[in-house]
């Protein structure tokens, strides 16, 4: 978990725009596994992927900088991280995501996931938190990581089971995964 990841200037133009998208109907209802089944009760939010070849100036900073950060995890982890893939996501207030892992079954290629949060001013009344379960056989072994604006947490894709609680305001955050090359291709 890293605060101030990113300038707050930065921060406040990526949500701005992240606003801009889903009041334009450019966001879509997101959809879970390698089905892409779409599932309310399972999944709430909005999202919108991250096209860097269309990046707008504050996407375009935000790819530079996860770029760097790619370059320094395999610089000291040898994970051979070759891309990151990265979405907007908006939820409503009351929606949340249940229990998950980031990786998908048979598919390995998400190795690390990041989470920026977007959310300025956030309180912990205001719920919303990523639960990240510290050992998957104890669901009682856990911590709750507020979604506050420039907040970067960071965490093997295949590892770590978490949520995203309710929230009772709109949460808004870039979740993005750097993924390896397929071993199948």
């Amino acid at each position: 978990v890293i605060e101030q990841f990113i300038n707050p200037q930065v921060i406040a133009s990526l949500a701005f725009h992240a606003k801009s998208l889903h009041s334009a109907g450019e966001m879509r209802k997101a959809k879970t596994g390698i089905s892409k089944l779409e599932n309310s009760t399972l999944r709430g939010d909005f999202i919108h992927w991250i096209d860097a070849s269309n990046a707008s100036e504050s996407e375009t900073v935000y790819l530079n900088t996860m770029a760097e950060l790619q370059h320094a995890i395999n610089q000291s982890f040898f994970l051979g991280l070759f891309e990151l893939e990265s979405h907007f996501a908006i939820y409503p207030p009351g929606a949340g995501y249940q229990k998950h892992l980031d990786q998908f079954i048979g598919k390995e290629e998400r190795k690390i996931s990041c989470i920026l949060y977007l959310n300025e001013g956030w309180h912990h009344e205001d719920g919303g938190q990523l639960r990240m379960y510290l050992d998957k056989k104890d669901e009682n072994r856990f911590i709750d990581i507020q979604p506050q604006a420039g907040t970067l947490v960071v965490f093997l894709s295949s590892d770590f089971l978490h949520e995203v609680l309710p929230a009772t305001r709109e949460r808004i955050s870039l979740t993005g995964w750097f993924r390896t090359r397929s071993l199948n291709s």
